[in-house]
């Protein structure tokens, strides 16, 4: 639940980009990107199904670090205020990092927002951290490292778009990755997926062709 409401930032920051910076969409463009924000939700949601399996938090990738699997075994309404919270401050950060993209470029923005992010984490590491239960394996800090990395190349991409002038459509885009890790489940480990999370696919989809064509 928190996942699927925190990834509805990219309307946040879409909404940002048209009434802040002007940027304009077309009404067949807005509402692939309405369509889109929907879908992401409906297929970030956990089904009923799966409630007593945790939940893993899908994290934003562009201004921040993925937060790891949550302990919760059972579905809470306690974390809507926090989640709400997050896809608003999401959606604050990837306007604000679009913008400052099209004023200084793609690398010195991507730079700036990483090391602020890589900052925060490390003065909030001794009120936050937990204590290790196991030996870091280096199969594990591959894997980690590799998720750094594609993080970065995300990061990246997102700066040019903003530095191209299109921070709403980028957002609006960029937004739809909760549907990435529901696909590789498909393919990789032969998940299935509820009615909901099947139609939240299907208006993704539906939404990138509308604002692709608008």
């Amino acid at each position: 639940m928190v996942s699927a409401i925190s990834a509805t930032y990219g309307g946040i920051t879409t909404l940002l980009a048209v009434i802040v910076l002007g940027e304009h969409l077309s009404g067949f463009g807005s509402a692939g990107v309405v369509l889109a924000v929907v879908g992401v939700g409906l297929a970030s949601a956990s089904t009923p199904g799966t409630a007593e399996v945790p939940p893993i938090a899908v994290a934003e990738p562009i201004v921040g670090i993925a937060p790891g699997p949550s302990a919760t075994r059972s579905l809470s309404r306690a974390g809507v205020p926090l989640a709400l919270v997050s896809a608003l401050t999401y959606g604050i950060g990837a306007f604000l990092l679009g913008d400052y993209s099209a004023k200084e470029g793609a690398l010195g923005s991507a730079l700036v927002a990483h090391g602020s992010s890589l900052t925060a984490l490390l003065l909030a590491l001794p009120l936050l951290g937990r204590r290790k239960t196991r030996r870091a394996s280096t199969s594990g800090m591959i894997w980690a490292t590799a998720a750094g990395l594609t993080d970065v190349i995300g990061l990246l991409a997102f700066s040019r778009g903003g530095q191209s002038g299109q921070v709403a459509l980028t957002a609006a885009v960029s937004s739809v990755f909760p549907a990435i890790p529901l696909v590789a489940g498909l393919v990789i480990f032969g998940e299935r997926l509820g009615r909901g999370q099947l139609l939240g696919v299907t208006l993704i989809i539906a939404g990138l062709v509308m604002i692709g064509l608008g």
